[in-house]
C-alpha cells in the first residue's frame, strides 16, 4: 500500500479506527510529522488533537539507526541491539541530548498549546509510520503513566516486527505490514519534512489560539 502525502493516510487511517468506536479521543502525533496525522484523525474521529514528544536514539555515525528512544518524561526504550553498536556513554550522552531537543520543542509547542490532560481519556497515539518502533514504544511508556482508559496505537506503515512489540503494550491499528520493509518516507509518494512553525499553526489551532 502507498500513500499519496501524510494527509491522504491519515484519511485512511481514520476509516481503518471509526469501527474501534472510540469517544472524544484525545490524538497524540509524534512530532514533527505524526502532527501532520494527528490533526486529521483529531478532526475525522471528534476528537481533541495534541502532541508527546520523543525522540530517537541514533546509533554513531547512522543516526537513523534507532538504537532506542526517550520521551519528555524521561521514559528510556532501548532496543536488544542496542550495546551492540554503541557504549554506555554515548547512550547517556544521546539521552541527554535528545532531552534538551524535546525541551526545547516544548517551550515552543506548549506556548499555544497547553497539554491535554490524559487521565480516565481514550487516546489514540500516531506517527507517520514506525520503522523500529522505538519512539512510539518511548511515548506509549510516557502516556501509559498518565492512566489513560484506553490506548490505540495507529499508524499507516511499519514492519510486522515492530508491530507485534508494540501489540504487546497496546490496541494497534495499521493500514501496511510489509515484510521487505524499508524505510517510512518509501510508502508516501510526497514526505516533506515538517517544520515547527507547522507544527505550531496545527496546535495553536486545536489551542484556540489562532
Amino acid at each position: 500500500m502507498r500513500f499519496r502525502d501524510r494527509r491522504h493516510a491519515a484519511e485512511l487511517l481514520a476509516e481503518a479506527l471509526r469501527p474501534l468506536g472510540l469517544v472524544s479521543p484525545v490524538v497524540l502525533g509524534i512530532p514533527r510529522g505524526g502532527v501532520v496525522v494527528a490533526d486529521v484523525l483529531a478532526e475525522r474521529l471528534g476528537g481533541t488533537m495534541d502532541v508527546i514528544l520523543a525522540r530517537k536514539i541514533g546509533a554513531p555515525g547512522n543516526p537513523e539507526f534507532a538504537l532506542g528512544a526517550v520521551a519528555e518524561t524521561g521514559e528510556v526504550i532501548l532496543q536488544p541491539y542496542a550495546y551492540r553498536y554503541a557504549g554506555e556513554a554515548y547512550i547517556r550522552n544521546e539521552v541527554a541530548r535528545q532531552l534538551r531537543v524535546i525541551e526545547e520543542r516544548r517551550a515552543k509547542y506548549r506556548a499555544v498549546r497547553p497539554k491535554e490532560p490524559l487521565a480516565g481519556r481514550e487516546v489514540v497515539l500516531t506517527d507517520d509510520g514506525m520503522a523500529t518502533g522505538s519512539t512510539v514504544e518511548a511515548a506509549l511508556a510516557a502516556v501509559r503513566a498518565e492512566a489513560p482508559s484506553r490506548v490505540v496505537v495507529a499508524v499507516p506503515v511499519a514492519p510486522p516486527d515492530a508491530v507485534e512489540r508494540i501489540r504487546d503494550k497496546a490496541e494497534v491499528v495499521v493500514l501496511s505490514t510489509p515484510p521487505d520493509f524499508t524505510a517510512v518516507a518509501a510508502y508516501y509518494d510526497v514526505f516533506p519534512q515538517v517544520e515547527d512553525d507547522e507544527v505550531i499553526a496545527l496546535l495553536a489551532k486545536w489551542g484556540g489560539e489562532l
